[in-house]
């Protein structure tokens, strides 16, 4: 049975999200870029801006040259993650088999296909519903596999649906430049340019797979079978993980450690309070912190046994940030990635590292301070360490003492 394919994608997602809520965007010329420096490069940019000969890669100083009444906004990267759930939302409801992308999605509708008609029925609905509800103009491509329907749905200019028709592949692909196939990025292009005088996919089809190993290597044989049209990729839907990730960006890009960490601990009170609910307990701790300057770094770190508590994921995330974050550059934010989640009971390893001793009262405390946070606010208890978040706050405060995970005098109660 031949498969039914459709990609939705909307063109310059990032920007077309900002435009339904600001309305003085529409019309403009736009593009996405961190706001740091006139150095940074584009991410994104709108039509309007690329007829102006402004292209994503470019620095913002040079792309104001091209285009003096460019309007450049910083990435949000939670309006893009709420913009997507929102378009795989909708169209899980023809086909639970639904691949994400940034801004676009690939929908397998083989097996509903009697349920909800072709793909192209499917396509107009689902346009007509991203526009009613999210505000954005979805461009549509139906085919055979994904490759097809990707670039069907990348050639549009103006919402519609393109559907290729099944047989017709290595037709609709022929005239189409080298760099639309998967795995032919730059170098492989100037490569099949510079030995072969490959431009177009037609002429990479009409090679045998012999003569494109003498360019690509390996990569021929999968490299023949796009140029094709044949593509035997399957739609992947999200896969569950166990990883529990908090993240955070700061009011303003700040390189004081104190109220970095302070920072630090709300994001481990989001991970510990979530490991609890589902008892479970985190072994391996990861930490990515992003720079004003754009640059990320990572560090992670394993725990001698799976825990929950905050006080010992605090213990071991404090180590982790002072080994990472060793730059003299502001930092933006942070992220916090809880992995290897198991069970904290379980049979010890002989040749295991010491465990570190949880007490009872630990536990005890644990469980009221989550007991009052869930009644009264996540606020009512809070850390010392947690209560300093401005430096106004922190230059009249006393030097903070030793941190014992068994005493609680160092915690402060706050009026709900």
């Amino acid at each position: 049975m031949d498969r039914e394919i459709l990609h939705i994608t909307v063109p310059a997602f990032p920007i077309a999200l900002a435009r339904v809520i600001h309305s003085n965007l529409r019309g403009r010329p736009v593009a996405v870029a961190p706001l740091n420096s006139e150095r940074a490069l584009l991410q994104c940019v709108s039509a309007e801006a690329a007829s102006d000969g402004v292209y994503a890669g470019t620095s913002i100083y040079h792309a104001r040259k091209s285009c003096p009444a460019l309007i450049v906004i910083a990435p949000d990267p939670h309006l893009t993650a709420k913009g997507s759930l929102a378009l795989m939302e909708l169209s899980g409801e023809f086909t639970p088999i639904v691949e994400p992308g940034a801004g676009r999605v690939f929908l397998d509708l083989t097996a509903s296909r009697k349920l909800f008609g072709p793909a192209r029925d499917v396509a107009a609905r689902l346009e007509r519903a991203i526009a009613s509800h999210l505000g954005l103009e979805a461009m549509a491509g139906a085919g055979i596999n994904k490759l097809v329907s990707r670039v069907a749905a990348d050639v549009m200019q103006k919402p519609g649906v393109y559907d290729v028709f099944h047989g017709s592949e290595k037709s609709f692909l022929a005239p189409f430049p080298v760099s639309v196939l998967p795995g032919v990025g730059e170098s492989r292009q100037t490569l099949l340019f510079r030995d072969l005088n490959l431009q177009r996919v037609e002429q990479v089809a009409s090679l045998s797979v012999p003569q494109l190993r003498l360019a690509v290597g390996p990569f021929a044989p999968l490299l023949h079978d796009r140029a094709c049209g044949i593509d035997r990729s399957p739609v992947q839907p999200p896969r569950f993980s166990t990883e529990i990730v908090e993240e955070g960006l700061l009011d303003q890009e700040e390189n004081d450690d104190a109220i970095l960490l302070c920072e630090l601990l709300r994001l481990v009170e989001g991970c510990g309070v979530r490991l609890r609910r589902l008892k479970k307990g985190a072994r391996k701790v990861s930490l990515s912190v992003m720079y004003a300057d754009g640059v990320t770094q990572q560090g992670k770190k394993l725990l001698p046994s799976p825990t929950s508590l905050d006080l010992l994921l605090l213990r071991a995330v404090e180590e982790l940030f002072f080994t990472t974050c060793k730059r003299r550059q502001r930092v933006r934010g942070m992220r916090l990635s809880c992995d290897q989640v198991a069970e904290e009971a379980g049979q010890m390893d002989l040749f295991a590292q010491a465990e570190v001793k949880v007490s009872q009262k630990q536990c005890d405390l644990q469980e009221t301070l989550d007991a009052l946070r869930e009644k009264h606010g996540r606020n009512v208890v809070r850390w010392g360490k947690g209560v300093a978040s401005r430096k106004e706050e922190l230059t009249h405060s006393e030097p903070m003492p030793e941190w014992d995970p068994e005493k609680t005098k160092y915690m402060t109660l706050t009026k709900s």
